[in-house]
């Protein structure tokens, strides 16, 4: 699309104030505000009375409050799930996958739910998280069904998903907030459900860029229709007035039109997407996060609105056509992803037991202002991930069984490459142990694991050889240094070889075809791994963990990941450790 003059010069005015800074944002940073959420949404799942409430909103007294998840009208029950389901696929471990579904299944009294347009937020941050991640078909299922209800609130006439029965002051509204809300049909149409779905999903989009979307790029929050679809009347509901600009509202449109258009590939939606942006990109302060509404007189930082446009910013940058723009929009995800991630945002250091401070929910009602939003942090998650959807995330060792396993797939079969850095953070070990089985096995005990590494009492290394332990050199491990490990496991002759480097140190031998363990359940696969301490929990870690195939070493090392500073290990390395299971028991 051609630009005007004065659109031009806007557009290099924007180029220029979202130019590259010195303190963009790392892998570093990212691992870092991982290893908090993951700490966080730990927290949370015990802070739940139960299964049935999802947390909202952050308390001065450091607690959430919640919502049923059989409350029809609310938004926000899919966000706490979605963000354990994030959590699991930072680093494949099967307590989040475990809590994610627990917290996921309760929403299923959801899909039949008509009353509300919100069922996008509800369900697919939820449901499409879980079915992506997993590929079990009863998420999809769920999933195509909640879309079938959310069709049933669109209206011919007008072209637009119908909103808000709660409000009896408008007739036929549409929100901004439901441009989210739409993936759920659009979704739905890929798979398995009627094309008309995707019809209602861009008929609803063109007609938000039509009527909510004001020439220069900002927006109404509603629109109303009369029945025949004339405008009834344009305004704001959680904006400051009719004639401002809602932060967040302008975020959705944002996340919106990206997503609609990385469905379609109409450029209709790339351009939307384009001008929505350029407004709020426009109009940002100098650290990145907005005033909750960009015209107001009253000042409070919205860090959710901020973790919403860093998300779809980071997304667009991807599916962008020009060049110049696809670097202007990453580095202004980048340089909001650096505000969040600061001390001035981050909760890292408070009372709040969420990720990011200074959400504002609903300024105008007073509600829910310069506090933690589940929400803010579900798409603060989302952001990191499009960051660096592989991070160089490090795997502490658990005393507690489930805790401790991370899935490796079901594709590693034959003979494999095992590589990985490992790093005792105690001077005894105590017998921790490193080791693996089949995808299907779960870790109940050491003698579910087919193959070890372990630590021992003495200071060595040791690799489980059939019905003992054995070792061809003794290679002591020290406390603070890092050791890489190269293994060769042939799962057919269930025999595997260890190879470790020292620090400053030759590669060298620890075993050389050593049997599985004997007594060791069937295995089929190299699918699930376990770091397990004995003594406390985090007494060491695993991180560049990776399994390949033979053929494949030049290309596994390419993919090694970015290493970590020392400075962020020794923040990460000293952990409040948490317990919440017994020490394992002495057969290992």
């Amino acid at each position: 699309m051609g630009l005007s003059k004065p659109g031009v010069k806007l557009w290099w005015m924007l180029a220029l104030l979202v130019a590259p800074v010195a303190n963009a944002f790392t892998d570093a940073d990212a691992v870092r505000v991982f290893t908090f959420a993951r700490a966080q949404l730990a927290d949370t799942v015990l802070e739940m009375p139960s299964v049935n409430r999802s947390p909202k909103a952050s308390l001065s007294n450091g607690t959430w409050t919640t919502v049923a998840n059989t409350d029809r009208i609310a938004w926000t029950q899919g966000f706490f799930p979605g963000s354990m389901w994030y959590m699991f696929q930072v680093a494949n471990e099967p307590y989040w996958r475990d809590r994610a579904d627990m917290w996921t299944r309760p929403l299923e009294v959801q899909k039949t739910n008509t009353e509300t347009h919100d069922l996008g937020f509800k369900m697919y941050n939820s449901y499409g998280n879980a079915y992506r991640l997993t590929g079990n078909p009863y998420y999809r299922d769920v999933l195509l069904t909640s879309a079938a209800s959310l069709a049933t609130r669109y209206n011919s006439t007008i072209g637009i998903i119908d909103c808000c029965d709660w409000n009896p002051a408008w007739n036929i509204p549409l929100v901004t907030d439901t441009m989210m809300d739409i993936e759920l049909l659009l979704w739905g149409a890929q798979n398995g459900g009627p094309a008309i779905w995707r019809t209602m999903a861009v008929n609803h989009a063109l007609r938000t860029l039509q009527d909510a979307v004001r020439a220069n790029g900002s927006s109404f929050h509603y629109v109303d229709y009369n029945n025949n679809g004339t405008i009834r009347s344009r305004g704001t509901f959680q904006g400051y007035s009719a004639s401002s600009t809602w932060a967040r509202g302008q975020a959705w449109l944002i996340y919106g039109y990206t997503m609609v258009y990385r469905y379609t590939q109409d450029a209709r939606f790339l351009t939307a997407a384009r001008r929505v942006t350029d407004y709020y990109l426009a109009n940002l302060p100098a650290d990145r996060v907005p005033n909750w509404d960009f015209n107001a007189p009253s000042q409070s930082k919205d860090s959710s609105a901020a973790a919403v446009v860093a998300s779809a910013l980071l997304e667009l940058s991807t599916l962008e056509t020009d060049a110049t723009r696809r670097t202007t929009y990453r580095n202004a995800a980048l340089a909001m992803l650096d505000s969040l991630a600061s001390p001035a945002y981050l909760a890292q250091g408070t009372n709040s037991p969420g990720l990011l401070l200074h959400g504002v929910g609903n300024f105008p009602a007073g509600q829910e202002i310069n506090v933690s939003l589940i929400y803010g942090d579900y798409y603060f998650i989302e952001a990191l991930l499009r960051f660096n959807p592989r991070p160089n995330y490090p795997w502490y060792s658990k005393l507690d069984l489930p805790r401790g396993q991370h899935l490796l797939g079901t594709t590693n079969t034959g003979t494999r490459i095992v590589e990985f850095d490992l790093t005792p953070l105690a001077d005894n070990l105590g017998g921790g142990v490193v080791g693996w089985t089949d995808s299907s096995t779960e870790v109940t005990a050491f003698n579910r694991l087919n193959m070890a590494l372990r630590m021992s009492e003495d200071g060595i290394f040791q690799v489980r050889n059939g019905a003992g332990y054995s070792w061809i050199r003794r290679v002591p491990y020290v406390r603070g240094q890092t050791y890489h490990f190269r293994m060769n496991v042939d799962l057919l002759a269930k025999r595997y070889s260890v190879w470790v480097t020292p620090p400053g140190a030759a590669e060298v031998l620890l075993v050389d075809r050593v049997a599985f363990r004997a007594d060791g359940p069937p295995i089929d696969d190299l699918g699930r791994v376990a770091v397990i301490s004995t003594v406390t929990d985090s007494d060491f870690r695993v991180n560049n963990h990776r399994v390949y195939a033979p053929t494949a070493s030049v290309a596994a090392a390419l993919e090694k990941r970015t290493p970590l500073p020392d400075a962020l290990w020794k923040q990460l390395d000293a952990p409040a450790p948490v317990t919440t299971g017994p020490a394992v028991p002495s057969e290992r």
